[in-house]
């Protein structure tokens, strides 16, 4: 059977490639491999690896660069010393085949290393347009070095097949992230309220702010509180924060919630990670979504939830008719809250797709990879 190794990095990316894996552990072509780095392996970051062995995939390898996101300097150490386990790593596995997803700055050392020892590269999520962060160059720079590429959108496959100058080994599947719409039963309100320790009554509002890594560490720290001191300003509402990724900010970020949280336990709760299931679970059931992460602009639209999208993390991307385009200044936040509050939306922008992103990879994988 054809190796075909999975690398994850981050609780996000995870999210995203689990229905992917799945079709491969189960398929009779391939052998699945995984391989988990980065975030994943930080208490910082929630330690998340965990999530992927409650889920039942067997871990192939770890690949413990020692993450350190204090400064820009420590990340590009981080990334070099990635680069050398993760040769260690492929030669011991000998994949057929790697797949990675999106455009995390962990993926540089990864898809290198891969390209530079002759394994071909699968792609997901490629051709999208981020202006606001550094994702745009890195995500550029594997669909060059992958073989094989599977954007979410007709869009995002028209710039792959203009950046690579052909069109060929590029199909449009959707987004991956929305299978778990239709693959795994959301929690209900009540086992929230359990899980969370939220008011039933309250409104819930999900927030997560990711650092924007052309900007100023003063600047993304004030864009967070700049949100969270005009929420406070809004009476009934509950607060459920997530941690920001493992970029340099992040950390300050973090930190900053975490402190706010223990002097505010009735209005904020701060978790490092609530795992795919939960995380969306938690976004159904949401008075609005507010930061910039990308699940606002690509899961919440089938969801048909208000989405307050802060800055230019997201600037570039295709925004769905639920989505309030918002600065980190204060008073255009709570504009942008009280809009919220009375926007009712439905799920009826599928411009991401519809939710069978992995049954289509796998098809696909099966025909042209099967010789």
């Amino acid at each position: 059977m054809k190796k075909i190794c999975f690398i994850t990095a981050s609780r996000a990316e995870y999210g995203l490639l689990k229905w992917l894996m799945r079709e491969v552990e189960n398929s009779q072509e391939f052998e699945l491999q995984v391989v988990v780095a980065g975030a994943h392996l930080l208490d910082e970051q929630g330690h998340t690896i965990d999530i992927i062995k409650s889920d039942g995939f067997h871990i192939n390898e770890t690949v413990d660069a020692r993450l350190n996101t204090s400064s820009k300097e420590t990340i590009a150490e981080s990334m070099g010393r990635m680069a050398q386990l993760f040769s260690h790593t492929f030669a011991i596995l000998s994949p057929d085949y790697v797949v990675v997803l999106g455009d995390r700055y962990e993926l540089l050392p990864i898809v290198n290393t891969a390209f530079v020892m002759c394994i071909p590269i699968i792609h997901l999520s490629g051709g999208d347009v981020t202006e606001g962060a550094i994702d745009d160059g890195i995500r550029n720079a594997v669909t060059m070095l992958s073989e094989y590429h599977f954007p979410g959108t007709e869009d995002s496959a028209r710039n792959i097949a203009r950046m690579r100058g052909s069109d060929k080994n590029i199909w449009v599947v959707g987004e991956p992230g929305l299978d778990s719409f239709y693959r795994e039963p959301l929690m209900s309100r009540e086992e929230l309220v359990d899980e969370l320790g939220l008011s039933v009554d309250s409104n819930w509002v999900l927030f997560t702010f990711h650092a924007e890594t052309k900007e100023s560490l003063d600047y993304n720290l004030n864009a967070v509180k700049n949100c969270i001191y005009a929420l406070f300003e809004i009476n009934g509402i509950q607060i459920v924060a997530t941690y920001s990724n493992a970029d340099f900010g992040g950390k300050q970020i973090n930190d900053f919630l975490e402190e706010l949280a223990e002097q505010n336990r009735d209005r904020i709760r701060v978790v490092p990670s609530l795992g795919n299931r939960k995380y969306l679970s938690f976004m159904k059931q949401v008075s609005f979504v507010i930061g910039n992460s990308s699940s606002g602009i690509v899961e919440a639209p089938t969801l048909g939830v208000p989405v307050i999208n802060i800055g230019d993390r997201q600037k570039g991307r295709y925004q769905c008719k639920n989505i309030i385009q918002s600065s980190t200044d204060k008073e255009v936040i709570k504009a942008s809250i009280d809009k919220a509050m009375r926007n009712h939306v439905t799920a009826s922008d599928y411009y991401w797709g519809n939710g069978h992103t992995a049954e289509k990879i796998i098809e696909i994988l099966k025909m042209e990879l099967r010789s």
